[in-house]
């Protein structure tokens, strides 16, 4: 059964109606609020508020009723964004200057801040329409630890040489998944879904959100400027990626012992210059480790797919598999 793209669209002008007529609710001071305008008048793909309505509605549940937690979700999520961008002194956002840049540290810290405490009223708001609103505001609370979490792992693993492939896993789980996958739960627990629904729909999230955390690496790596990044951004920046891991462990053994100079001046120098970039992406052809990275971005999502056809087959359902293909149709 084939989905109009124009259903997700309409969803997601639901969530901008919403999301424009709360910021709408805190004018003054300016001072605090203009910056919050800013962030949200510069896009954004609104990929947690629609998994959140989305999953509420697989799950059997009104999807005017879960709106406002959905625009909770990504409140949280752009909180998260303002302080990732000052900590990792990011000067550009969405194509425009980072909050910090435009004003400053303290005021984008401060602006971060309440966005956290507008999300909770958001969500009080949607949660007294669920039969189990201590399960809705458990499910965000634990998402903006966990990504906090992760953030933390992040900024850990920039400084260790000994970082594994399991420390890379848990640190995206963190950083990345939990926030779809808490946005799938509050869905489903607006819904009152049953366990096994839940479980299903938080696994979907939480699969897809690792799959494009590698995906996006790899694309960081081997994608166009036209994707939206000069390729070897992480390169640069040192990142301790899957891609880069799993090169070293290659790496040690083989027959070119090029390779793990090449990767031990990465870590010794806490990244390449972007000259180095067509060495080492000429490395990961030879070690197999693109063509490696792409299977696993395959059998994640497979994975991830796999539980969301476990459940009914709903009109939700189906855009839920529409926004998973988008986001991991990307092309390099």
């Amino acid at each position: 059964m084939s989905i109009p793209q124009t259903t997700l669209a309409s969803h997601l002008e639901e969530i901008e109606e919403t999301l424009t007529s709360f910021l709408d609710e805190f004018p003054e001071p300016d001072s605090l609020y203009a910056p919050v305008r800013y962030l949200f008048d510069g896009g954004g793909k609104r990929i947690r508020p629609l998994l959140t309505i989305l999953c509420c509605e697989a799950a059997g549940g009104s999807r005017h009723h879960c709106l406002s937690a959905a625009v909770a979700v990504e409140l949280l999520h752009n909180f998260t964004l303002v302080h990732d961008d000052i900590m990792d002194s990011s000067p550009i956002r969405r194509g425009r200057p980072t909050v910090h840049v435009k004003w400053n540290d303290g005021t984008a810290i401060l602006s971060g801040d309440v966005m956290i405490g507008m999300a909770m009223r958001l969500l009080e708001r949607s949660a007294a329409h669920s039969p189990r609103p201590l399960d809705v505001m458990s499910a965000f609370s634990t998402g903006l630890i966990d990504v906090c979490d992760g953030q933390a792992l992040d900024l850990a693993l920039m400084h260790r040489d000994d970082v594994t492939v399991d420390d890379y896993f848990g640190m995206i789980t963190k950083k990345t998944a939990k926030l779809l996958e808490a946005s799938a739960a509050i869905g489903g627990h607006m819904a009152g879904a049953d366990s096994t629904t839940l479980d299903h729909l938080r696994t979907f999230a939480r699969e897809i959100g690792i799959a494009f955390q590698v995906q996006d690496d790899l694309l960081d790596l081997i994608g166009s400027e036209a994707f939206g990044k000069t390729p070897g951004g992480d390169i640069v920046e040192g990142k301790r990626t899957w891609l880069v891991l799993t090169a070293r462990e290659r790496a040690r053994n083989h027959e070119n012992v090029t390779y793990a100079a090449l990767i031990e001046e990465f870590f010794t120098n806490g990244g390449l210059s972007r000259e180095r970039i067509p060495d080492v992406i000429a490395m990961m052809e030879a070690l197999g480790v693109l063509a490696d990275a792409r299977t696993l971005v395959q059998d994640l999502s497979d994975d991830a797919f796999r539980h969301l056809h476990a459940l009914p087959f709903t009109h939700a359902q189906t855009l839920l598999e529409t926004l998973g293909r988008q986001l991991m149709d990307r092309v390099s």
